[in-house]
This record gives structure tokens, C-alpha cells and sequence, in this order.
């Protein structure tokens, strides 16, 4: 289980939109992008999750064009959004700390590309530690 996923995939959805609308087919992508495609959502878990965000009035759905609905964060959903975020760097280190150990698990699963990046960002921290 992935740091997402212990989150709670909806404190990920409210992430993912808090930038820009998007459709339940555009926060699936997202998510497998932001996890370099070791969790992929399934619609079963999504579409259920936006309902029960919009029903506790923390998303809305913006517009609709023919079957497909774009969703964006309300001012509700902006707060309760800035609440997790408030932790400032302790919280940013513990989720680091998930997400590197869902690394080591999964890096059978790493493409070589993305180890190479990997490896540059570790670098890069390294160095601002110093």
C-alpha cells in the first residue's frame, strides 16, 4: 500500500484538484503519473470517493460536457486541503519517509528512467543537507 493510498485516496483527489479542474478519467491518470505508475485507481474507487466529496461539499462538479463531469475543489474543500497541509516540514518528512519506503519496495517496478531521476533528486537533497 502506497503513501496515497494510506492517506486516503480522498486527501488525494483534493490534491490533485487543487490546481485546476478535472474529469474522474483525468484524476486516474493523474495519480498513476504522481506515483510514476505503480497505483493506478480504479473507477470503482474514484467515482464513489467524488460523490462522497461533493456530497460533504468539498468539491463541485464545474461543468459538464455530454457524459463527462469536471470537478474543482470549493472554498470548503481549499480549507480542509490547507488543514493538511499545515504540518509544514515534519509532515513533508513524514510523507517523504512513506514515499521512499514504497520505493524500496516497489523498485523491480521502477522504469530505468525513472531510477535515474530518482537517484538525482536524492542527490540533490544530499547536497542541500550538507
Amino acid at each position: 500500500m502506497s503513501w496515497f493510498q494510506k492517506r486516503g485516496l480522498k486527501q488525494v483527489i483534493l490534491n490533485v484538484l487543487k490546481d485546476h479542474e478535472m474529469t474522474g478519467s483525468q484524476i486516474i491518470d493523474e495519480v498513476e503519473r504522481l506515483t510514476l505508475g505503480m497505483w493506478r485507481p480504479s473507477p470503482g474507487s474514484i467515482y464513489p470517493a467524488l460523490d462522497q466529496l461533493e456530497q460533504d461539499g468539498l468539491l463541485k462538479i464545474s461543468r459538464v460536457e455530454g457524459w463527462k463531469k469536471y470537478y474543482e475543489l470549493t472554498k470548503k474543500g481549499r480549507e480542509e486541503l490547507g488543514k493538511s497541509e499545515g504540518g509544514g516540514v515534519n509532515d513533508v518528512v513524514s510523507q517523504l519517509e512513506f514515499v521512499i519506503r514504497y520505493l524500496i519496495e516497489n523498485s523491480d517496478k521502477i522504469d530505468p528512467k525513472q531510477k535515474i531521476k530518482i537517484n538525482q533528486l536524492i542527490d540533490e537533497l544530499r547536497n542541500s543537507l550538507s
